[in-house]
């Protein structure tokens, strides 16, 4: 039995005594589930008509300490099933389209983002994600759809330092023209969040089958990334109507630029001055 089809037995189990606000809350959470991704305690109280103190009452019964640990719980496994228009319509619920609300509900849950990256970063994983980047020969970095901004990103960075990097940001065929120039040690680098694209899945997979080392960022351990990666490390990555919110993914790659330029020092000074020669007598910059 899956992780979800166990939170939804537990919502109802009969040991739980439930009363009849409880059990009308139980039975919202499981019909509506997508939906609570979006509600605040509030919002559900309104709508079903119940007293907060009954809600508190029930997320206590089902074993969670507030009302924002069992959303967050049920975003894990909710958000990887929410199309475009499902994150539109529910947004609206909470959205007054007046600049200035926007504005405070956007850069509020970045913060939030960033706040909970900080609060559960896992940092022995992190240095083995960063191990693993050291010793790796090559990178070859996979990212599709709204995550190949971030490959783009990591292969800029990543070969101005010196690392040998490729990305790969789309399912095409031709990507796999100089898979036979790839080294054998190369590190796979998959980035992908929910709804986790099949073009990412498919590509990894592949390197998965010729027993590629890959290292995942992900949004959570039930990604879709998860199986297919010997090492996953999980961020924080909530989103507020159509958009990615993408401020926690690039804070963690940039942690690993600055440290990989920091642990070789010498190594990072002379691919820059190579980088600034070549952008000088190219014209990069104004």
């Amino acid at each position: 039995m899956d992780y979800k089809q166990n939170f939804f037995d537990r919502l109802t189990d009969n040991s739980l005594n439930l009363n009849n606000y409880e059990l009308t809350l139980a039975n919202y959470i499981k019909e509506n589930y997508k939906k609570i991704s979006f509600l605040d305690m509030m919002d559900v109280s309104k709508i079903l008509a119940i007293d907060p103190k009954h809600i508190n009452s029930y997320i206590e019964k089902i074993g969670y300490k507030d009302y924002e640990q069992l959303r967050n719980v049920i975003r894990d496994f909710a958000m990887s099933e929410l199309s475009s228009t499902d994150r539109f319509e529910f947004s609206l619920i909470n959205i007054n389209p007046k600049i200035n609300n926007i504005k405070n509900i956007i850069i509020k849950k970045e913060i939030s983002n960033l706040n909970k990256l900080m609060e559960s970063f896992d940092e022995a994983t992190f240095c083995t994600v960063l191990e693993e980047i050291i010793k790796a020969p090559e990178i070859i970095v996979v990212g599709t759809r709204s995550s190949s901004i971030i490959a783009e990103y990591i292969e800029h960075m990543f070969n101005r330092l010196g690392k040998k990097t490729t990305k790969i940001i789309s399912g095409a065929t031709d990507n796999f023209n100089k898979f036979a120039l790839f080294d054998a040690n190369a590190l796979v680098l998959s980035i992908g969040f929910a709804r986790y694209p099949k073009e990412t899945i498919r590509t990894v997979s592949f390197f998965k089958k010729h027993n590629f080392k890959i290292v995942s960022i992900t949004d959570n351990l039930m990604s879709a990334l998860s199986p297919l990666s010997d090492i996953v490390f999980t961020i924080p990555c909530e989103s507020i109507s159509i958009t990615d919110f993408y401020a926690t993914p690039i804070s963690v790659i940039n942690m690993i630029i600055v440290l990989l330029s920091q642990i070789d020092k010498e190594s990072s000074i002379r691919y820059l001055n190579k980088y600034e020669d070549i952008a000088k007598d190219y014209g990069f910059y104004f």
